[in-house]
């Protein structure tokens, strides 16, 4: 057989097996932790998704046809470590080679010498978590001017948090590295998440300024100096330009907000199992505050008082008033434990009577003003000030991708 050919099976194969066979795997894996409610949850899952499937074939043709989306990117080596990029016109990907130096800025005759860049990571309960639930978003702040990098990651049972927080971790120093190779300028570089998205993010973050100060450069790079220590990255929290929290989760630790995740169908034993707590939840006194942000931050200021101050980017935490999965009292207890550190920037915005769907899906399908992405512009703006990418209009709206009577149902289906 021609080596061109057994190159063609060798692809399909791993095609095949990554698609088809790993999810099936992984599915059987899930199932061992199987509760009845979760059948409603997947149903009222289903019924969301049909109601409003019109919008999101419009959405599916533009990601799979638009010129300007690079797909399946591979960021690190493990499984699920790929990230579609979002590039406007006049920025390119040119593959894994880098061409700016650590610490490069871009040429002051570029155009793009001010473009920022935004690393997405997606939400989707620790469980069901895909790069393209960003694609909405992403290419509303494409279409601005914005580079966006949305990351995939590893879900549970394929990951716990500390897989997952991992990835992200070499997602960002993937992106950082590569930022004036895309077009932008890695002064600029800003990490959104959204759900357990900005749980992750907020954990990567901090965790990175942990594995410093201990010696160990971080997540990020390609190689690592030290035998089970995390890849020396290339990157710090304090070079970020700043943080964005949508919807977050960002106090695991504590038990109420374990209570509230076992009744609305994250049952307590898979909760724990995420966590690294075990099963039954043997290690959750020591496991849980290790993922929770909260609890890390206020182990930063026992500790080295001023740590969280000098290293955390300037914040902003987004999050509806009426968001009854993650309770927006985590927002407010996040941006708390910020102020409390001395971090000096701080931003909080909640939007009345929007659910934790409302901000990231609904309301950009209903069309007119998109809060959140004008939220999120404004706030990158406004930390850079001048950054050559076309702002929200007073009053702009966006047209509607279907009819408002059809959102409103699904809204009253949404398992979230």
């Amino acid at each position: 057989m021609a080596p061109r050919h057994v190159e063609r099976l060798h692809a399909l194969a791993g095609t095949v097996g990554r698609n088809v066979v790993v999810p099936f795997m992984l599915l059987l894996r899930l199932a061992s932790f199987f509760r009845i409610g979760w059948l409603f949850k997947f149903a009222g899952l289903l019924g969301f998704a049909a109601v409003l499937s019109p919008a999101f074939f419009r959405v599916a043709w533009s990601y799979y046809t638009d010129d300007r989306i690079t797909r399946d990117v591979r960021y690190g080596p493990n499984p699920r470590n790929r990230l579609d990029l979002f590039l406007p016109r006049g920025c390119a990907f040119f593959g894994q080679r880098v061409v700016d130096a650590e610490g490069a800025s871009v040429s002051k005759n570029s155009a793009n010498q001010s473009r920022p860049v935004i690393v997405f990571v997606t939400g989707g309960m620790w469980i069901i978590g895909y790069k393209a639930w960003g694609a909405l978003l992403a290419m509303t702040l494409m279409r601005r001017g914005f580079i966006v990098a949305s990351l995939d990651y590893r879900n549970f049972p394929q990951g716990t948090v500390g897989d997952m927080a991992a990835d992200v971790g070499a997602g960002i120093g993937w992106v950082r590295r590569r930022a004036a190779s895309l077009g932008g300028d890695p002064r600029k570089v800003f990490v959104v998440g959204q759900s357990a998205g900005a749980h992750l993010a907020a954990v990567a973050l901090l965790r990175q300024t942990e594995w410093q100060r201990s010696e160990y450069p971080g997540y990020g790079a390609a190689s690592s100096s030290s035998v089970g220590a995390p890849a020396p990255g290339a990157w710090s929290p304090k070079q970020l330009a700043g943080f964005v929290g949508v919807s977050g989760v960002y106090s695991p630790d504590d038990p109420s907000l374990v209570e509230h995740f076992d009744r609305k169908g994250l049952y307590r034993e898979v909760f724990y199992a995420i966590m690294e707590a075990g099963f039954s939840g043997s290690r959750a006194f020591e496991a849980l505050p290790r993922s929770s942000p909260c609890a890390i931050v206020r182990e930063f200021e026992s500790k080295e008082p001023g740590v969280v101050a000098e290293t955390m980017p300037p914040t902003l935490l987004c999050h509806g008033q009426a968001d009854t999965s993650a309770p927006p009292s985590e927002s407010a207890k996040f941006a708390e434990a910020l102020r409390k550190c001395g971090v000096s920037r701080v931003l909080e915005k909640y939007y009345p009577g929007k659910t934790h769907t409302d901000p990231f899906v609904t309301d950009p399908i209903l069309g007119g003003r998109d809060a959140l992405a004008e939220d999120i512009s404004k706030f990158v703006r406004g930390v850079d000030g001048e950054d050559g990418v076309r702002a929200f209009a007073e009053g702009e709206t966006s047209p509607p991708l279907m009819p408002r009577f059809l959102v409103s149902v699904a809204r009253t289906m949404v398992p979230f």
